[in-house]
């Protein structure tokens, strides 16, 4: 019988892909001195935070304090992995090609699915060319020189980067990856002779350790990202793809002696909602009628990224548009019919949502 510790060590793995706790402004946690002198240089280290939307919503949030004119990031991780996936989740967040609602959705699509759409796929494909040519100064793109402006990787030794390189290219879709299988056998590890009724096992620890806490988790979609790995659904989608920027070696034995193996060893226990579908600046979207939520933590990260990308673009906090617009996408405010499937207009011009044209 497992205890405790062990359950929850293994149910959230060795390699973190996401927060455990909700992401904040990191300049709001400076101590008072610090808050006082607004003009000193700001150098904040993150010490294996497995998740960079603490750095990107502090990224977004610069333009609140005009005065504060130099703010330094570092951050620390134990597996090249980790730092992979943060340049992965930057430069999607940066990409001005893409408009902010099709930003969201990719964004959140590669954070927290261990499965992605064909076209999400192509694109992280096409991101990791960007990045590997950022890593070693070919600077030839627009990209990978807007990437240099903001992160600078010279503190990394050569063999820090040539092993991010490594991650980076394994992640091209000629790579074999199976995702799902590796997630399966996590799984049956996990739950061992309890597996064919993990079901009711999911249930008990949404309603026992979950529901209190955190309740805008939605239990749908809870249940859902537990037996299949999809966090954040896209419409009408499907997810034939695996997610390779969630996977990562760990240190394991076969046959007796110690040894490196690929899978997917990450969480499958907590989901990946708690860092940006738990808190929100706007209320509203945590009203409560007839005993339950309006709305559902994905609407919370759907706001949270949309927020983020629109006050980055045009230096103005995002306001929530009336349950009866549309200029900004249905799923912010359409409640719990957000878990049905919602079709596009064929015809909507795209340009519109354009960051490069907000504002």
């Amino acid at each position: 019988m497992k205890t405790k510790v062990q359950l929850f060590t293994e149910g959230t793995g060795v390699v973190k892909m996401w927060g455990h706790s909700p992401s904040v402004d990191l300049l709001s946690l400076l101590p008072e001195r610090l808050q006082k002198e607004p003009h000193s240089p700001c150098n904040i280290l993150c010490v294996a935070p497995g998740d960079i939307t603490s750095v990107l919503m502090t990224m977004s949030r610069l333009g609140r304090r005009p005065e504060r004119e130099q703010v330094a990031i570092s951050l620390m991780e134990e597996t090249p992995e980790g730092l992979a996936r943060h340049l992965l989740l930057l430069s999607i967040f940066l990409d001005t090609d893409l408009g902010p609602r099709e930003c969201t959705e990719m964004f959140l699509e590669v954070y927290g699915n261990t499965m992605l759409r064909k076209q999400t796929a192509a694109y992280v494909e096409s991101k990791v060319q960007t990045l590997v040519r950022f890593l070693t100064e070919t600077l030839t793109g627009d990209a990978e020189k807007k990437l240099a402006e903001l992160v600078d990787v010279s503190h990394l030794k050569s063999k820090q980067r040539d092993a991010i390189e490594k991650v980076l290219l394994s992640w091209s879709c000629g790579v074999e990856t199976d995702m799902a299988a590796w997630r399966e056998k996590r799984l049956r590890a996990y739950y061992e002779d309890r597996y064919d009724y993990r079901k009711n096992l999911f249930d008990w620890d949404y309603n026992m350790s979950f529901k209190d806490v955190a309740s805008i988790i939605h239990k749908k979609l809870f249940l859902q990202w537990r037996e299949e790995g999809i966090a954040f659904e896209i419409r009408e989608s499907k997810y034939p793809e695996p997610n390779r920027s969630l996977a990562s070696y760990a240190e394991g034995k076969e046959k007796g002696f110690a040894k490196m193996k690929r899978g997917y060893w990450g969480d499958i226990v907590q989901s990946p909602y708690w860092a940006i579908g738990t808190t929100a600046e706007d209320s509203s979207l945590f009203q409560i009628k007839s005993m339950q939520h309006t709305k559902t933590c994905q609407h919370v990260c759907e706001y949270n990224m949309y927020s983020m990308l629109h006050e980055l673009s045009t230096g103005d906090r995002f306001q929530m548009p009336e349950a009866t617009q549309e200029s900004y996408g249905r799923s912010f405010w359409s409640g719990l019919g957000a878990l049905e499937v919602v079709e596009e207009d064929e015809d909507e011009d795209l340009t519109k949502d354009r960051l490069d044209l907000m504002g």
